[in-house]
């Protein structure tokens, strides 16, 4: 299966569908990794944070290739997936729409702030 990633915000649902689709938990990935599963799952929230290195790492355990396409192929000028030839939404479309609602779902209501998480840790890996 092809997903096309154009912004960082795709990443953290692609990384989860992915891991989700080998039927591997936050836990077994993070014991392959030799980290605590807090930490991979902070790097799945936000791989944009993390090294290439790091994603590589990933991506390479859940037997991820990487291909680079030159623009304009998966997305019309508008930053909309493309539908299938049969006219049904794209895999993309999926995550582009689900990307989309989780970011709105995540903010605090206004005029609250989000409690703040005490710092951990930090991990090598």
């Amino acid at each position: 299966m092809i997903f096309p990633i154009k912004t960082l915000n795709q990443l953290p649902l692609v990384l989860k569908a992915l891991r989700k689709e080998r039927d591997l938990t936050q836990s077994v990935l993070a014991e392959k990794l030799g980290i605590t599963q807090q930490s991979y799952a902070a790097f799945e929230a936000n791989p944009a944070a993390a090294s290439l290195e790091r994603l590589f790492t990933v991506l390479r355990l859940l037997d991820v290739d990487i291909s680079l396409a030159k623009g304009g192929s998966a997305l019309d000028t508008l930053g909309e997936p493309d539908a299938q030839p049969d006219g049904q939404p794209s895999p993309a479309a999926a995550v582009t729409r689900k990307v989309a609602a989780t970011k709105s779902a995540g903010k605090p209501p206004s005029g609250q702030s989000a409690l703040a998480m005490p710092p951990k840790k930090r991990e090598s890996w």
